[in-house]
């Protein structure tokens, strides 16, 4: 449906039947609405659409146990679920397969990552992550309530966001592994602030 902005002088805006009148740099614009058909899509735009539905499928299934906990609060917009999406995009190759896991983001923020943070699955019990990490000595002293945040993962499927209990102030954890999750492909760590009103970027470990 075009509308009439600004009187009749300012022209009409909007699509009527197979045209599209607009403005631009105070010119009034009319041009055809392009029309596409199914063959028409060129090979790489088939696979950008093909590759662009499948980061959607995946990042759907976290709408409820990431954007709104993390995601909106890092765009400024509350767009979280875009903000999510284009993230998660190099992750995936041009065919739509999750081929590059360690690409995977699950929280994005304004907190700091420590310093020489390090993860591995413990040699004497696998159900087992060490982390060890610096903090910055500069750092605000609130940042050293920031809780320890951990997504465990397979290459098609991750838990939901998971609080170990860790303070950032303990430089070190030994943190349990959820069941059934002891041969999973790696480990997704971050810090929440101690509010839940702001996270860090996550870091990726191979497990």
């Amino acid at each position: 449906m075009a509308q009439l902005r600004g009187g009749i002088e300012s022209g009409l805006s909007g699509r009527i039947g197979g045209v599209v009148y607009a403005r631009s740099k105070g010119i009034n614009i009319v041009r055809s609405v392009p029309i596409r058909s199914k063959n028409s899509w060129t090979p790489r735009q088939l696979l950008h659409r093909q590759r662009f539905k499948a980061v959607n499928d995946y990042c759907t299934k976290y709408k409820y146990t990431l954007i709104r906990q993390i995601w909106n609060l890092a765009d400024e917009y509350g767009h979280g679920y875009n903000l999510f999406l284009q993230a998660n995009m190099p992750a995936f190759g041009l065919d739509g397969q999750l081929s590059e896991v360690e690409k995977l983001h699950f929280s994005a923020g304004k907190l700091p990552l420590p310093m020489q943070f390090k993860a591995k699955q413990s040699v004497g019990d696998p159900a087992k992550v060490e982390v060890t990490w610096v903090n910055d000595e500069n750092m605000a002293k609130v940042f050293n309530y920031d809780e320890l945040m951990m997504v465990v993962g397979y290459s098609d499927h991750s838990t939901a966001p998971i609080a170990t209990g860790v303070r950032r102030s303990l430089c070190t954890a030994l943190i349990d592994l959820p069941a059934g999750y002891e041969s999973g492909t790696g480990i997704y760590l971050f810090f929440a602030a101690y509010d839940r009103k702001s996270y860090s970027p996550d870091q990726y470990f191979r497990l």
